[in-house]
């Protein structure tokens, strides 16, 4: 069986062929699955499509009742896990869905709302009588913009799903496929060699770009894709979102999640009714009251079809120059739903921007067109686009017809099925849409700050299923040394050979034409553990089946062969700090070495130098105060400090200044190359606990330093962390011990430094600061904690450990007027342009009444508006410089 599965942001669909079909036809019929779902309450029927919405009450539903239930209960609802695959802002595999949940609480991962929609699907085949889905071969189908990580993680969600046996597909190749399988006769007459067909493919949430060249020789058709847009969150959702907005301005009074949730989807009826049908002058748009009101205080108004036609065409599809770019807002106005949608809704600027991109393989501007997507449904929206096409080029690009544009993804990945195993039909060649590169350094030099230098791992275009081997004689893997593996990935650049090197412009990484994946930062062993070596290794990538890449360095002098897995999960901003340019102060080696005997004299057995004299001793030496030291010596310096870690047993004041010195240097523990290793011999330090547990000074230096490094802790580090101090913070009912009010102070400041911990006990954390502050018990310091708590927007922990909007207004409301409290109620209050984040705007109204009333009251504003950068110093120790490349090449 022939099976193609689109995973849609708004919709899904499953198409097959039967083999038995296949032997008995020139061509074989493609056929849709039936899903049955409930489409009511307590009313199943099958259809077509399975709406990708999920709905937690006191049963999980999936399909058309979850999204009109989730309309009228919005924080029950989940909807766009597609597009939550992409967003590297949070942690996809977090159970961070639904996004504006307060009822039910975050209780799925992306990941897993994925695969609750394929299992869904798997037992609607499975119900239908055919040999179990399990045992077929799948095409799933991806936006051709999915990088490496977004792929991963569909495959970790199919495999969620039962689905093994898997093969992933580009959906505008795929909506490509669609139309051959029903226009085979017509592609032989219509299609002539060299012309470009141009596929746009928008759908709920995502926008995807594409260019396919025919050859042709006599009856034979092949088809070549040449180019592939960047990813844009941009779709239907964010026209649904615009009309709501209309409709809320005139109805002239702020909605609540739950109606604009309602008020949302009825955009969305509106929007497909009064664009495809010009018979339709408006549409009647109902929002119920809230409470007792439910009845008395509804609202009507109603959206005009010219009003639905000015947004979409001027607002989406306006006509441009073809050398437009996109608009740089600082913010998208597309935020309602968490998502980082694009800024600029313009498609037709982003389709400009893509044909520029191509170069020469579009000078002359596509022959064809290929519509896909529920966005293109409404003819105006397809003609809008040819419109825009005819004034950059002179000429009217053919439109290819493609049927049912909701089902046409999975009707193109049945058919590629089917082309692939069989033989028969015509396969889109292509390969991958992005080149490769790895970064390799240059043996005994300093790498040039101005030029990134790498070698292409794989060509654009090369075919899955390949295995690659790069061979350089001048290639070789840095061993037993700390150094970063840096891969990158180009949608633009083509003719870059295997084995090639190429040398970038760091500009590139913030133009967009280089995406830089998470680094992979890693101590690689060989022979004796403590000399640095240079091994000579070959390269191996494979490609597989599903779309990912496997990579690997075999030693050519033993057997050794070293994989490389580059992480998922974390973000690059985070974990590419050379991509920010910045100035740094430079200590010279001479300075470095005097502060590094400074260290040494101080931490060795009857050191004539006192542990308090060694911050004004280092200061002295590196001619800075050591707040302008510079975080490349900061490493150093802890790298240092933690080798001599057993001297702390030597005297209580040499542990207290061995904490305070290593915690200022690690600071804030994650950001700079190697801090994953100095967190490591941290830990080991945390195991064996203090020399000195009953000296009041070691207790209170060790949770400043477990407070400076928490951001390099894992959640579960976090969690065991908390757990050693939860008695002291949270009583729960018994009375409290007692303890020093330095030792406590520093306490509450490391748990409320724990931005990982469960949103429930950073909940109860705030709760007990509240109660500080009813009782007056409440300090500077505990209001500083209660801010770090409550913050909108976190140091360094992803935007799903953000706590819950209901409860940090409340925070917000018993601070508002506290003296001395202005600067934390704006952290808290802080505006994000995220509903699900950003505090009720009656809080806000009432922070900002707060800090007009204060001397302070311009920065603070900033501040609350989301303009100010929060906390600056702690954010500039948090980037740094990079670690050597793990790869040289020596010339």
């Amino acid at each position: 069986m022939n099976v193609g599965i689109d995973l849609g942001t708004t919709n899904s669909a499953v198409a097959f062929i039967h083999p038995q079909e296949a032997e008995d036809a020139d061509f074989p019929p493609i056929r849709l699955l039936d899903i049955p779902q409930f489409v009511a309450e307590g009313v199943q029927a099958s259809q077509k499509t399975l709406p990708s919405f999920l709905y937690l009450g006191d049963r999980e539903y999936v399909g058309v009742y979850a999204r009109e239930q989730g309309a009228l209960v919005p924080t029950r609802l989940i909807h766009s896990a597609k597009s939550w695959l992409v967003n590297a802002a949070v942690d996809r595999t977090a159970n961070i869905l639904p996004w504006d949940a307060q009822e039910v609480g975050r209780v799925l991962s992306p990941v897993e709302v994925s695969a609750r929609y394929l299992a869904h699907m798997r037992e609607a085949w499975n119900q239908s009588g055919q040999p179990r889905l399990e045992q077929q071969d799948v095409v799933l189908t991806v936006p051709a913009s999915f990088d490496e990580e977004a792929r991963e993680l569909t495959v970790q969600a199919a495999r969620q799903a039962g689905l093994e046996r898997l093969a992933l597909l580009e959906e505008p190749a795929a909506a490509f496929y669609a139309w051959i399988a029903n226009h085979l006769a017509e592609s032989r007459q219509r299609l002539v060699d060299g012309q470009l067909v141009l596929v746009i493919d928008v759908g709920g949430g995502t926008s995807d770009f594409t260019l396919i060249r025919v050859s042709r020789e006599g009856d034979r058709v092949d088809f070549t894709r040449t180019a592939v847009g960047k990813h844009l969150l941009l779709g239907g959702d964010n026209l649904d979102l615009t009309l709501a907005w209309l409709a809320e301005t005139k109805l002239g009074t702020p909605l609540s999640l739950r109606q604009r949730s309602a008020l949302r989807r009825q955009c969305c009826a509106a929007k497909e009714e009064l664009l495809t049908n010009p018979e339709k002058a408006s549409y009647e748009i109902t929002v119920l009251g809230a409470g007792s009101g439910l009845v008395s205080g509804t609202r009507r108004t109603s959206v005009l079809r010219d009003e639905a036609l000015a947004l979409a065409l001027d607002g989406f599809l306006p006509f441009c120059d073809p050398g437009a770019k996109p608009k740089e807002e600082k913010r998208s106005l597309f935020r309602e739903l968490g998502l980082p949608y694009v800024s600029d809704a313009a498609v037709t600027r982003h389709l400009a921007e893509f044909l520029t991109g191509a170069g020469a393989e579009a000078a002359s501007g596509p022959d064809t067109i290929l519509f896909n997507g529920g966005f293109f449904m409404p003819e105006v929206c397809r003609r809008r686009v040819a419109d825009v096409l005819e004034r950059w080029y002179g000429r009217r690009p053919f439109i290819l017809e493609n049927r049912d544009l909701h089902l046409a993804v999975a009707v193109g990945a049945a058919y590629y099925s089917y082309a692939r195993v069989s033989g028969s039909g015509i396969l889109v060649r292509g390969g991958l849409p992005r080149s490769y590169y790895i970064e390799i350094g240059a043996a005994g030099l300093e790498s040039a700050a101005d030029r990134l230098r790498t070698v292409c791992l794989v060509p654009r275009g090369t075919e899955t299923g390949t295995t690659l081997e790069l061979d350089l004689p001048q290639l070789e893997l840095v061993a037993n040394r700390p150094v970063s593996f840096r891969l990158f990935s180009s949608l633009t650049r083509a003719g870059d050979a295997l084995g090639e090197i190429v040398e970038f412009d760091p500009a590139s990484l913030q133009r967009d034409d280089l995406h830089a994946h998470a680094p992979l930062q890693a101590l690689i062993r060989f022979g004796k553990r403590t000399e640095e070596r240079a091994v000579p290794v070959k390269l191996g990538v494979s490609l597989t089946e599903i779309g990912t890449m496997d990579l690997w360095c075999d030693s050519k002098v033993s057997d050794h062969r070293w994989r490389l897995e580059f992480r998922l999960r974390k973000g690059v901003a985070e974990a590419e700090p050379a991509t920010r340019p910045r100035a740094a102060t430079v200590v010279s080696d001479s300075a470095l070495g005097d502060a590094r005997r400074a260290i040494q004299e101080t931490f060795k057995p009857g050191a004539p130098v006192a542990p308090e004299e060694l911050p004004a001793r280092l200061e002295q030496a590196l001619g800075l105060g050591k707040n302008a030291w510079p975080l490349a010596c900061l490493r150093q310096l802890s790298d240092l400090t933690l080798d001599l870690s057993d001297r702390r047993s030597l005297s209580p004041a040499l542990e207290a200044r061995w904490l305070n010195l290593c915690g200022f240097c690690l600071r804030p523990g994650f950001g700079f190359p190697g801090d994953e290793l100095r967190i490591e011999k941290s830990r080991r330090i945390y195991a064996a606990g203090l020399a000195f547990p009953n000296q009041i000074q070691c207790q209170i230096d060790w949770w400043i330093f477990w407070g400076r490094v928490a951001g390099g802790l894992s959640r579960n580090q976090q969690v065991e962390l908390f757990q050693r101090i939860a008695g002291v913070l949270l009583p729960r009912g018994k009375k409290p011990p007692r303890t020093h009010p330095g030792l406590r102070r520093e306490v509450w400041r490391t748990a409320a430094s724990l931005e990982l911990l469960p949103l429930q006990t950073k909940g109860e954390l705030g709760n007990e600061l509240i109660r500080l502050v009813r009782t007056g018990e409440a300090r500077e310091s505990e209001l500083w904690c209660l801010s770090r708590l409550g913050a909108r927007e976190l140091l360094y922990g992803p935007a799903n450990q953000v706590l819950q909007q209901s409860i940090v207004s409340g925070w917000v409301r018993e601070l508002a007027g506290r003296p001395g409290a202005e600067e934390h109620v704006a952290i808290m209050a802080r505006c994000t342009g995220d509903a699900a984040r950003d505090l009720p705007p009656a809080t806000v109204e009432l922070v900002r009444r707060v800090l007009d009333a204060s001397p302070h009251r311009d920065r603070l504003v900033r501040i609350l508006d989301g303009e100010e950068p929060l906390d600056a110093r702690t954010r500039d120790r948090i980037f740094g410089e990079e670690l050597p490349s793990g790869l040289i090449f020596r010339e």
